[in-house]
């Protein structure tokens, strides 16, 4: 009868196994005292085998500042005996810049079923965060700009209707859009509609007079429409000055005013 390989040989087996792969990977005992780990490991702790490992901790390591937060999750995992994966979080980078990865912890049992330690492994995922946080982004513009459209209604006149709320980042997109607008379309007239708008506070109607002056600023007309008593009363009480900005009630005279002036030019 053919023998196996003996425990040494087994040992040795596995970690070959383990130093193909390409991610780091350790395990430790209930004390969080490491009892080995692959190459990969190994070098970015920055040693040379990873045997030189074996019976340290955390606060040996060179993230010792994170040691404490490391304890913790091997303890909920070791308590729980349940698997904590696709953690992710910021880390320090080998060239000192910051580097994110996803951090995955598994309970380390014995033959029989007893947690023993946690076994731990991650990988770098910088690349993928940073095309996600670029999709959302682009999600996020087209997003705004979708909130506030440029329409033309007639010859030299836009209209940029506003819903919902808005706030700082929206309020400088809409005065890009807009003045973007003006000069792409030589416009005479600018109308923004403030109908849908649920509320005007300071940084609104500064916004509003921040993008009619940069309207006028391109030689065209700024009209303000839509302006209810409840938004008339809040631009008197926060004392903002709209400047020569024309105020009309709907867009409706928004539009005719524009068109009359036009004639009259």
């Amino acid at each position: 009868m053919t023998q196996g390989p003996d425990l040494a040989g087994q040992l040795a087996q596995l970690q070959a196994m383990v130093d193909s792969l390409p991610w780091p990977i350790f395990w430790k005992d209930r004390d969080s005292r490491y009892l080995g780990g692959n190459q990969a490991m190994a070098k970015m702790s920055g040693f040379a085998s990873p045997r030189e490992m074996v019976g340290l901790v955390d606060t040996d390591m060179w993230w010792r500042d994170n040691a404490a937060e490391y304890r913790a999750d091997d303890l909920e995992v070791i308590e729980s005996g349940q698997p904590k994966l696709h953690v992710r979080l910021p880390f320090p980078g080998e060239n000192g810049g910051t580097v994110w990865i996803e951090r995955h912890r598994v309970p380390l049992r014995d033959a029989s079923g007893a947690v023993v330690g946690v076994i731990g492994w991650f990988e770098d995922v910088t690349a993928k965060k940073q095309a996600e946080d670029a999709e959302a982004q682009a999600q996020l513009e087209a997003t705004l700009e979708m909130a506030t459209p440029l329409l033309p209604v007639a010859d030299g006149v836009l209209v940029m209707p506003l819903i919902g709320k808005l706030d700082a980042q929206r309020a400088a997109q809409m005065t890009d859009t807009l003045l973007a607008g003006v000069a792409l379309h030589r416009a005479h007239t600018a109308i923004l509609d403030v109908t849908g708008v649920r509320r005007m506070d300071t940084t609104a109607i500064e916004a509003l007079a921040k993008a009619a002056a940069g309207v006028r600023l391109l030689g065209a007309a700024a009209v303000v429409t839509g302006v209810g008593p409840v938004v008339a009363q809040a631009i008197v009480r926060l004392g903002v000055d709209l400047g020569q900005v024309t105020v009309l009630g709907d867009l409706k005279a928004g539009v005719a005013h524009a068109l009359a002036q036009q004639r009259r030019g």
